[in-house]
């Protein structure tokens, strides 16, 4: 651990090769060697307006970056994650593979750590006869736990594999809610409404990302700037 105050002076004799794990300031590297700049105490001597003006936003952050001056550390969320395996041995493709499938989705189900959820979320892989390895994301309409649904869901997949089979292979990337809602007959109220959209966000998420579901917020109507008028903002569901 540096403290802050020292960091400074502990990267100055660090070589600016260390810019090269960061994407932004990578292409750095070939234009500094020809500088003569070999450390980041000497890069931090150039100056941050020099810096920004002959590299533009790289040349600032590698200056920030010399000086010990980054963004604060945003750790991933750890996510649960089950999976089961299975052998097929010759029913390395057609129906003698969907049964051995369906083995797996009952098998996965039946894992008690699930605690009653859904499945938002699944990846299907397979090690081949021929070598190496297939795998396949998949993300449900709608989050599942219904063993048939999921089955003709993976089913198709299957026929996307470049090889036969000899390892069949499932684990749960996402889960969704409990189990066990029920569709209304009659209108839903704002609550159920609320929840239903709640849930389709979640799944807009689990297939595109984080930032796949934002909303418009009207901040200056009257601006003449169209990109001033409305800004989009994440949406909390």
């Amino acid at each position: 651990m540096i403290a802050p105050r020292e960091a400074r002076r502990w990267l100055a004799h660090r070589p600016i090769d260390l810019l090269a794990h960061r994407h932004e300031t990578a292409a750095l590297l070939a234009p500094l060697h020809r500088l003569g700049v070999r450390t980041l105490g000497e890069l931090a001597q150039l100056g941050r307006p020099a810096l920004a003006d002959r590299f533009g936003k790289p040349g600032a952050l590698a200056h920030r970056l010399a000086c010990g001056e980054d963004t604060p550390l945003r750790p991933r969320l750890s996510e649960e994650r089950l999976a089961e395996t299975m052998s097929v041995g010759d029913a390395s493709s057609g129906l003698a593979l969907e049964r051995v499938l369906g083995v797996l989705v009952d098998r996965l189900l039946a894992r008690p750590e699930r605690r009653g959820r859904t499945l938002r979320a699944v990846t299907l892989s397979a090690r081949l006869d021929t070598g190496g390895a297939w795998r396949e994301r998949v993300v449900f309409r709608q989050a599942l736990a219904d063993p048939r649904r999921i089955g003709l869901a993976l089913a198709a997949r299957l026929t996307m594999l470049p090889a036969p089979a000899s390892t069949l292979g499932l684990a749960v990337e996402r889960f969704g809610p409990a189990s066990g809602t029920q569709e209304t007959l009659l209108e839903q109220s704002r609550t159920a409404h609320l929840v239903r959209l709640r849930e389709a966000v979640g799944q807009v998420r689990a297939a595109a990302g984080q930032d796949a579901a934002l909303r418009a917020v009207c901040v200056d109507p009257d601006s003449r700037v169209p990109e001033r008028r409305v800004l989009l903002t994440p949406f909390l569901s």
